[in-house]
Parts: structure tokens; C-alpha cells; sequence
């Protein structure tokens, strides 16, 4: 006890000591931009006279990474008496991200420092800004159950306020404030909640769609926000994020290569495991996706995936974020927008069950490019393809450049080069089990195109001797059925890839006999269709037209077909791909009312047709005995069913009455003008009539 007294005794003996200093002051707080503006900072410091004499003069010198940079004389035009804050300016420094800046009071009115406590303070220039790039911005404001005192701010360069907004108090709703900022100028945005609420709030600053600053005001919140602009806006991004139960710690940015200024942000979100799609639209240029997790233990079962506005994928880690707190790759491998052209063939793309065996080698093979082919015989040193294979969480990135010279084992042509033999390479091999993204670009004597679009790669010897299954989605094939139209008949088929495996004997082995399940609602065994065959393809009878499937299809080696390939005790149904029946041109018929052709004389009426989007008037006299429901789907031109207010078509089932069918949809005005088919099944009977929206 009597050690604590002492210490408290020496504490006080030191307050009094510095009241009684004459001339006296001290740095509390650095109040300036903590990053560099157009290559500069400029200090603002908020500092106390503590001396006894009012201060008039103050001498503070600026260091950058310990050396001085100037010795400011600040005078100040009304002098501060004891116990008085000012905020003054000092000179612009040049600084880079990283700098450290110190600070030190040198004298007093002249006078050397009396007392040596606050007289310096060093600061980290380490903060990144998000780039609007232009002055016109909002921001949004979501209040949860608890509002709380929320509030926020934007300051300029010298600390001086220049909007702001809050508190807030209605709760559950959301605040959009304009912001109209000076262009080509740098700023700190601040906010917080003054009642420290433990309320999910949200405070968001964006521009043209792109959210900047995502932030969560419970604790005081401040981020450098810059206008300057650099060029105009030309590439529209998608970022899918798929979060965890606890998405609240779920979040992500991107930033420019270099500068380290953010331009798009996203998260944190609910806490609940979701996927959620927002966009970022950025100049051309090169970027760095980092995306983080602040619990420290990773987003279980989620992932991420950047595309760009033809959903051709920049870096794709679906499912794959793993157990770390963040995902991102370094900043010399950052990706660039716009993309190019160069991409891999189809059956090099996505496969995840590539093999490292003594048997025959295994090729990741890149499209060729007709300017790349026409070098050959003409730069082959120079001209050729780099593939890339990286590891989106940061773990491997390797790139291997092969010209028309370059031996793979292959004979001498054009295309060679298009080939690359999987890990024949010294160092850098990649690994068993660990998920890649893999891009290519050509090189025409010495000038390298744009990366292309990523695909995804696994090496998985176990995989490979059981391949899942997938309709043929080879481009330019003549049996390609993923995304593709079909119409029902017995001799109209749907073909998946043909699976085969390497055996021991260094033999292929083919599957014997595959299995394609059509979906039309989800796992709904009422509308689900299996087929079985002994090759790799069925007809489509059986199938509803006008309906799209979901289709995935599984192989088996057994003659038998009862031990479907399940590699590593994955599912063994493969990727699932869109099928869309069509239906044959005699059904449909005048605007007003439809006699369709079927056994008995039912007669489908809707009307108005063409409609101006308001009501929909269905009837369907003669249902057969033992029908007591029909359902009612309308499909848009791709055969995607369309979603209608609540109640109406889309319900699936509406009851009937003494063999007849009434029902009026109410459409509110939620159709676009255009083309839809209106599907009716009772029983075992098809009714498709289309229907036209004008506006």
C-alpha cells in the first residue's frame, strides 16, 4: 500500500510541476490527412498551451522517417491563454504510403520548452482512401432497432468540416443524405453512434452504385475519401460474396494497384449465411479483390467470385475462402480491367479432376489465337502463350510463358504452344488438392495481350478415377447441351461428356452407363424427371415443353449402374446446367381464345391478350375426371418462370371446380413489355398459349 501512495505523490508532484511551467505546450492530437493528397500531406495538429503565459509564438519541427524536414515559426494572431486549444496548419510534405512523420515542439514565445511531456508525436501515414472519382456521392444510412445517436462528417485537408449529417432517430429505416464535394480534393469521412448502440447500424458513402465506405458506427469510424478523378468509368464488376453465420465479420475492397486507394467496398453484413451480389464499376486499369474476415477464423463454406459485366470471371474462390482472416493475392499479381480475349478450351476449363500419373501427360490447353498462329515460322522466340495459374488466397502464383520453340512433347506447328504439360516444370509444382485459378494471354512478337477471363483447377488423382459428370458444354460442339433448346420428341437428344478413367495399366476405362436428372421446381420430386441410358445421351420425351430444367447428370463404371461415381464422398451428380424444351408451333392460336389439340374437347381461353400488364383472364373448360388441381407457370423468352405477386401464377397449384378452371392473375403492371408462354398442366395435359405485354 504504501509503494502505491508514493507513485500516486510523485504523479500529483508532477501535475503541479507542469501548472507551474511558464512556457509550456504540448501536441494532444494529429488532426490531419493520414495519407498523401496529389503526393502530399499536409500536418494539422491540435495543440495546448499549459504554461502560465499566453502563448503567442510556438516553434514545431517536422520530421519524415528521421530526418527533418522544416522548422515551422507558427504565430498566432490572437495569443492563447493557459489552457487554450488551437488547430494550426503546418507545411505541406511530401510523403508516400508508410511514411512516418514526427512532430516536435522546440520552443515557447522564444522561450525553450519547459516541460519535455506531449512535445512529440509521431504518426503513421498508412491510411489507403477510397476514390470517388468526382465529387457527387450520397450517403446511406441504416438504422436497426436501435438508432442510437448516429452521426457523420466530412472534413478537407486542414480539418475544417465541410457536410455532415445525424443524429438520427427514427429506428428501422434507411437515410439517404446528397454529398456534394470539391473535385480533385482529399478528405476524412467520420461517424459514430454517441451512444455507443449495439444496434446493427450501417453508414455507407457511395457513387454511381460503387459503395466506398462501408462502415459500422458503433465505435468512432474515420476514412481518407478522395475526389480526384483519373479517367472515366468503364468497366461494370460483380462481386458474388458468400458469406457465414457470422457475416457481420465478412467484408471486402478493392484497390488500386500501387496507390492502395480504394475504389469499392462491401460488408460487413447479416449474420447469416447468404450470398450476396454488388457492384463496383471501375476505370481501366489494375486492381487488387481483398476480402477479409475480422473473427480471424475464416468464412465456413463461403467464398468469392469477381466478374465482370458478361460474367467472364476475373478471380473465382467460390466456396474456398478456408480458415484465415483474409483472401487476397499480392500487389504484383493484381488483375486487370478491361479483360482480354485469350482463354482456355472448354475441357480445360473448370476441371477439377486433373491427374499426376507416369502415364500419358496431362495438357492445360489454351484457344488458339490466329495472330499467335500466324507468328509461327515468323517470331517464334517471341511469340507464343503465358499461363497463369494463382492461388486467390495467396498461397502460389506462377506464370510460364511457351513460344512456338518451346518442346512439350508435341510435334512442331502453330498450336503447339497452346499446350501446356501440367507441372512440367522445375519448382513452383502445383499441389494435390488446393483449388487454382488458371488465365492465359497470347504474345504476338514480344507484345503480350490482356489476361483472359479465370477458370478453375484442381490436381486430384482420386477424383480422376471417379470424373463427375456434366451435359456437353463444348463450344462449337455438335453435341452441345448445356444452355441449348431442345424440342420433345424420341429422336431429340441431350448429350453429356462422355466420362472415362485412367486405369493402372495405363488403359482408359469408359463409364458404362450415365444417369440425367431434369428439375423444373428445385428438389420437388413432382417435377422432377430421371432418365437412365447405357450411353451419354437421352431423348426428351417425357419432359413438359415451355418448361427450362435444372440438369445434372452422374456416371457409373458398373455394367449394373448401382454404384454411381461419388470421388472423395463429394455428391456424385456433377455441375448443373440449363436445358429449355420448346414447344411445337401448332400450339397456340388467335389473341382472344385457344382450342388446343388433345383427346375430349377442353378448351384453354385467356384474355386479353395482348395485355397491357394489369389483369390476365384464364378458363379451361372439360378438366378430365379425377383432376382436382392445375398449375399455372408464365415463362419469359429464356424459359425462366416469372415471379408474380403473391397468390397468383407462380403459386403452382389452383384448385378446380366441377371439371372447370377460373382464375384471374393479377399481373400489377411487373411484366416488362414482350413475349411470355403461359403454361397450364392438368394431369397429363399440356395447355401452352403466348402471351404478348404492351405497354
Amino acid at each position: 500500500m504504501t509503494r502505491h501512495v508514493f507513485f500516486l505523490a510523485l504523479a500529483i508532484g508532477g501535475l503541479s510541476a507542469a501548472a507551474q511551467t511558464t512556457y509550456d505546450a504540448k501536441i494532444l492530437e494529429y488532426t490531419g490527412l493520414r495519407y498523401a493528397c496529389d503526393g502530399d500531406a499536409t500536418p494539422v495538429l491540435k495543440i495546448q498551451n499549459v504554461g502560465s503565459s499566453s502563448m503567442s509564438g510556438c516553434v514545431v519541427e517536422t520530421w519524415k522517417n528521421g530526418i527533418q524536414q522544416n522548422s515551422f515559426d507558427w504565430q498566432l494572431a490572437i495569443p492563447a491563454p493557459q489552457g487554450e486549444v488551437r488547430q494550426p496548419s503546418f507545411p505541406p510534405v511530401n510523403v508516400e504510403p508508410g511514411d512516418e512523420l514526427e512532430f516536435r515542439i522546440i520552443s515557447v514565445n522564444t522561450i525553450p520548452d519547459e516541460d519535455p511531456v506531449g512535445n512529440i508525436l509521431a504518426i503513421e501515414m498508412d491510411q489507403a482512401p477510397a476514390q470517388a472519382n468526382g465529387g457527387d456521392m450520397e450517403v446511406e444510412i441504416d438504422l436497426g432497432d436501435d438508432p442510437g445517436s448516429v452521426v457523420w462528417s466530412v472534413s478537407n485537408a486542414l480539418n475544417q468540416v465541410v457536410a455532415q449529417g445525424g443524429p438520427y432517430e427514427d429506428a428501422n429505416i434507411t437515410v439517404t443524405e446528397e454529398l456534394a464535394l470539391a473535385e480533385d480534393a482529399c478528405f476524412t469521412f467520420r461517424t459514430e453512434d454517441l451512444s455507443r448502440s449495439a444496434a446493427a447500424n450501417s453508414v455507407k458513402v457511395k457513387r454511381a452504385g460503387n459503395t466506398l465506405i462501408s462502415a459500422n458506427p458503433q465505435s468512432p469510424y474515420s476514412k481518407g475519401l478522395t475526389t480526384l478523378t483519373d479517367g472515366p468509368c468503364t468497366n461494370n464488376l460483380e462481386v458474388v460474396i458468400t458469406t457465414d453465420d457470422l457475416g457481420s465479420e465478412n467484408r471486402w475492397e478493392i484497390v488500386e494497384q500501387g496507390s492502395g486507394e480504394v475504389r469499392c467496398t462491401g460488408g460487413p453484413y447479416a449474420d447469416a449465411a447468404d450470398t450476396y451480389t454488388e457492384t463496383c464499376c471501375l476505370p481501366d486499369g489494375c486492381y487488387l479483390l481483398r476480402v477479409h474476415d475480422d473473427g480471424g477464423d475464416g468464412i465456413a463454406g463461403g467464398g468469392y467470385l469477381l466478374r465482370d459485366e458478361s460474367h467472364k470471371r476475373i478471380i473465382d474462390n467460390t466456396g474456398n475462402f478456408g480458415s484465415s482472416s483474409f483472401s487476397g493475392m499480392s500487389d504484383a499479381d493484381a488483375f486487370c480491367v478491361p479483360l482480354g480475349t485469350d482463354r482456355l478450351i472448354s475441357t480445360s476449363c473448370d476441371k477439377l479432376d486433373w491427374r499426376t500419373s507416369p502415364c500419358t501427360p496431362e495438357y492445360v490447353v489454351a484457344n488458339a489465337n490466329q495472330d499467335v498462329s500466324d507468328e509461327y515460322s515468323v517470331s517464334n522466340a517471341t511469340s507464343g502463350y503465358q499461363m497463369w495459374w494463382f492461388d486467390p488466397n495467396g498461397t502460389y502464383s506462377f506464370r510460364r510463358f511457351q513460344s512456338h520453340n518451346t518442346p512439350n512433347g508435341l510435334s512442331a506447328g502453330p498450336t503447339r504452344a497452346c499446350h501446356f504439360k501440367l507441372n512440367a516444370w522445375n519448382g513452383n509444382q502445383l499441389q494435390q488438392g488446393v483449388l487454382y485459378n488458371v488465365k492465359v494471354r497470347g504474345r504476338v512478337n514480344g507484345d503480350y495481350n490482356e489476361w483472359g477471363p479465370a477458370c478453375r483447377l484442381m490436381i486430384d488423382n482420386a477424383a480422376a478415377q471417379c470424373p463427375r459428370a456434366k451435359l456437353n458444354d463444348i463450344a462449337g460442339n455438335a453435341y452441345f447441351s448445356c444452355g441449348a433448346t431442345r424440342p420433345i420428341a424420341s429422336n431429340a437428344f441431350v448429350h453429356a461428356r462422355p466420362v472415362r478413367r485412367m486405369l493402372p495399366s495405363c488403359t482408359w476405362l469408359n463409364a458404362k452407363r450415365y444417369q440425367f436428372r431434369f428439375r423444373s421446381d428445385g428438389n420437388n420430386p413432382l417435377y422432377t424427371v430421371v432418365k437412365t441410358a447405357n450411353t451419354y445421351f437421352v431423348n426428351t420425351t417425357g419432359l413438359v415443353c415451355g418448361r427450362s430444367y435444372d440438369v445434372d447428370v452422374r456416371a457409373s463404371f458398373e455394367t449394373s449402374g448401382t454404384n454411381w461415381c461419388a470421388p472423395n464422398g463429394v455428391a456424385p451428380w456433377g455441375d448443373v446446367c440449363l436445358l429449355t424444351i420448346s414447344c411445337p408451333p401448332e400450339i397456340g392460336g388467335n389473341q382472344n381464345m385457344v382450342e388446343v389439340a388433345s383427346t375430349g374437347s377442353a378448351q384453354l381461353r385467356m384474355y386479353p391478350n395482348p395485355n397491357r400488364g394489369d389483369q390476365l383472364m384464364l378458363s379451361l373448360e372439360w378438366v378430365e375426371e379425377g383432376v382436382h388441381r392445375v398449375s399455372v407457370d408464365i415463362l419469359d423468352a429464356f424459359g425462366k418462370r416469372v415471379s408474380l405477386p403473391t397468390g397468383q401464377a407462380g403459386t403452382r397449384a389452383i384448385a378446380t371446380q366441377g371439371g372447370f378452371f377460373n382464375t384471374v392473375i393479377t399481373l400489377k403492371g411487373e411484366l416488362a413489355a414482350g413475349l411470355y408462354l403461359v403454361n397450364i398442366i392438368a394431369g397429363d395435359k399440356v395447355y401452352t398459349e403466348r402471351l404478348v405485354i404492351q405497354p
